[in-house]
């Protein structure tokens, strides 16, 4: 797959920044031509300073449905802890009508410890414990918006439904695209083969993309079942007119953002980010991601850590040359 016939997203830039930012960032995508627009879910920021602000993601997707047009809007990715899962189907369903039909639900079993310590959440261990409550949420989001009524016991969640309904239901049939994010080759790589309409993951070169869609691959009940997997990645990218002001774009924001011994598993997450990011003119970028797609991705999730800063033109960069 060339890079040219990759879908191609955006990840808007929701910590540290204004509001009013991250809703023209999604209009500037939108009018280049993106697919897609993403937000992460967390009470703070995962990238430098833990205060620098962070804007919850199901609120702010609301009023990008109503501010956009055509460009998808995604969750890259909701934790199952945060929500109830009645709750997050209702979310899902309502975004999905106010974007009329544009929504894609990214879930993950979350990761950041100290964030569910700080505020409140049970953060379970080993992870194989939150691993089983995810799967568990995606059926209860799946039965609530393809039944009149659905009633559920719970297994490994704490939740008893009776006889309850998503209504109105969401737009698309039978759902918006259920995603599932990570690596986790015994339980989360297999819970995507069996649940997921799309898996997502990142900090990967291409051949280790190629190993975990191998184990994608062997999880699935059949090649048919494979095929209808999308399969995506979330890269970092630094971009620029020349080599060398891509890189130095990189370095600036290593320094800035990441320490020189990274300790904490947010620091590690990011080193892993910056390590894979492609990085390079737009005709370099462009080569690279093809190579992601020469593994067997399908989508590209892009990170622009600089689209914001003032004159910055990464954005319409990368789209000139994907266009």
């Amino acid at each position: 797959m060339s890079a040219a016939d990759l879908e191609v997203g955006i990840v808007l830039p929701q910590y540290g920044t204004a509001i009013g930012t991250v809703r023209e960032t999604a209009l500037e995508a939108e009018s280049l031509g993106y697919d897609a627009v993403w937000l992460e879910d967390h009470f703070q920021s995962w990238i430098g300073d833990p205060r620098r602000g962070a804007h919850e993601p199901w609120t702010t997707l609301g009023a990008l449905a109503e501010a956009t047009d055509e460009i998808r809007l995604g969750t890259l990715v909701t934790s199952q802890s945060y929500r109830h899962p009645a709750l997050l189907a209702k979310m899902a369903a309502t975004v999905d009508r106010l974007s009329d039909g544009r929504l894609e639900l990214g879930l993950g079993a979350g990761w950041y410890a100290e964030e569910y310590e700080r505020f409140g959440y049970e953060f379970r261990e080993p992870p194989a414990e939150r691993l089983r409550r995810l799967a568990e949420t995606v059926g209860i989001l799946q039965g609530l918006w393809t039944n009149e009524t659905y009633s559920h016991a719970g297994e490994h969640l704490e939740i008893d439904l009776e006889n309850a309904f998503c209504e109105p239901q969401p737009i698309q049939d039978p759902h918006p695209p259920i995603w599932i994010g990570g690596g986790g080759e015994a339980f989360t790589l297999r819970y995507a083969a069996e649940l997921a309409d799309g898996w997502n993951y990142g900090t990967l070169e291409p051949e280790g993309f190629a190993e975990k869609l191998a184990v994608l691959r062997d999880h699935c009940e059949s090649e048919a079942r494979y095929d209808e997997i999308r399969k995506s990645a979330e890269l970092f990218v630094f971009v620029g007119e020349t080599t060398d002001e891509a890189e130095a774009k990189r370095e600036r924001f290593a320094d800035e953002m990441l320490p020189d011994e990274p300790s904490e598993p947010r620091e590690f997450f990011l080193a892993g980010y910056l390590e894979t990011a492609p990085t390079g003119t737009p005709a370099e970028v462009r080569d690279r991601l093809a190579d992601y797609g020469e593994v067997g991705i399908e989508e590209i999730m892009l990170v622009l850590p600089n689209a914001t800063d003032g004159g910055d033109e990464s954005l319409s960069l990368i789209a000139e040359e994907l266009a």
